[in-house]
């Protein structure tokens, strides 16, 4: 029986997984069918397209801004509830009556002010989720746990999408029920894991250069961010204009090509979520940089049989590899950043590195345009925007981010574990500890 607790995730590694997942939900819904429905109720067909991408512009800026913010003020709050449930549960209420707002909205204005406050309640939510991660989730369980918070994040997008797709009159409806979903799990993960909870099995470092904000804590976390961001930007540009590559070289249509994106999407993302959750399991007997040098190869590898793709099969087995390669890197380098923040900033810390997440998302797609002006016509289909060039330089941006592991000496460099009674999962208090640098 020990034996199998020792191995068992605990409630506060389960409940931000939990609200990850919901939180992500939430958002899915509307960015894929609800807001672009808004638009074209709301917009003249001319003015439709330019309409949509500002505001998926702005509700991403909105959103790399939001939750680093909302994770420092988490960090600093003090309230009969703690420090991150006020801003969980806060989210998820102001993100129910945001999406309310988006979907009766009577004008393009209300309609991008009410997608604004969409993106800032729920990563409000999503922050102090993250932060929840680093307080209460004790060093030994973290490779767990991060694989389960990285793979909650593509799981979260499944239901609302499968619901759009069988009810495609209904989206409204699925798009509303989502969010009460997400205020149900944040009431709930308020009961499971009370106040007291807060900051439990936080790091302390050594130096007091490390204290939240000092050069030494930022010394050791910047190459964590920076690592991030290069895959992501590799990631954003393997999959970037995915459809236009199928309808070039294989479907020959745009429609045609809608079913096999749909499904090389989905294949990734199925292994994106098995690698996170099953890396997790060992990610804390392997050296991290193995491991995320070997994300990092892989993932350039997929880039590479991507850009070789003229057929079904071959592009099915690129989005599994690279699936793959991001959920073993998401999952290590959550758990690398986990054992480099500072004690009782981990709202802060991780909000940083969602910005790593959401800023490619801003200038991927301004890249990934350029790549494709490169090298003449499509070596494959022989169409103007060449796919091959984009792969490549994927494939370029992934080894790249190789640079960063020198700096990665230990996961745990500089740190002592310092282990405090978690409500509801340890019933034992442990002097700190040191641990291996």
């Amino acid at each position: 029986m020990a034996t199998r607790a020792r191995h068992r995730l605990g409630r506060g590694a389960l409940v931000p997984a939990a609200l990850n997942l919901v939180g992500i939900g939430a958002m899915t819904a509307p960015a894929i069918t609800g807001l672009p429905l808004a638009v074209d109720l709301l917009a003249p067909p001319t003015e439709r397209t330019g309409i949509l991408a500002l505001a998926v512009t702005i509700g991403a800026v909105a959103a790399t801004i939001a939750n680093p913010l909302f994770g420092a003020l988490s960090d600093r709050t003090r309230s009969r509830l703690g420090a991150r449930h006020p801003w969980i549960i806060g989210g998820a209420l102001f993100g129910f009556a945001a999406m309310g707002l988006l979907l009766v909205a009577p004008s393009i204005g209300i309609l991008l002010t009410a997608w604004v406050l969409v993106q800032i309640s729920y990563n409000a939510l999503l922050a102090a989720a993250a932060g929840l991660l680093a307080d209460a989730v004790p060093d030994a369980e973290r490779g767990r746990a991060s694989g389960a918070f990285s793979a909650a994040a593509f799981l979260g997008t499944v239901p609302p999408l499968l619901l759009s797709s069988v009810l495609p009159d209904h989206v409204g409806t699925v798009t509303i029920s989502m969010s009460l979903l997400a205020v149900a799990i944040a009431v709930v993960a308020a009961a499971l894991l009370p106040s007291r909870v807060a900051a439990a099995t936080a790091a302390v470092t050594r130096s007091p250069d490390a204290e939240p904000g000092g050069i030494g804590s930022i010394r050791r976390f910047a190459p964590v961010w920076a690592s991030r961001f290069i895959q992501s930007v590799a990631f954003g540009l393997v999959t970037s204009f995915m459809l236009y590559l199928v309808a070039d070289r294989i479907t020959g249509t745009a429609g045609a090509a809608t079913a096999l994106t749909s499904l090389s999407t989905l294949s990734g993302g199925a292994a994106i979520v098995v690698a996170a959750l099953a890396v997790g399991w060992v990610a804390d007997r392997i050296d991290p940089r193995i491991l995320l040098a070997g994300s990092a190869l892989l993932l350039a590898g997929a880039a590479l049989v991507r850009a070789g793709a003229g057929s079904a099969p071959v592009l099915l087995v690129s989005a599994v590899l690279g699936g793959i390669a991001m959920g073993v890197f998401l999952a290590v380098n959550l758990t690398t950043a986990l054992r480099r923040i500072p004690a009782g900033a981990g709202g802060r810390y991780l909000g940083a590195l969602n910005v790593a997440d959401t800023l490619p998302q801003i200038v991927v797609p301004s890249i990934a345009a350029w790549l494709l002006t490169l090298g003449g016509p499509d070596p494959i289909s022989g169409a103007a925007d060449n796919f091959t060039t984009l792969c490549v330089g994927a494939a370029v941006v992934s080894l790249a981010g190789l640079a960063a592991l020198p700096f990665l000496r230990s996961a745990r460099d500089g740190v002592v574990e310092a282990v405090v009674e978690s409500a509801g999962d340890a019933g034992s208090h442990e002097a700190p500890r040191g641990e291996r640098t």
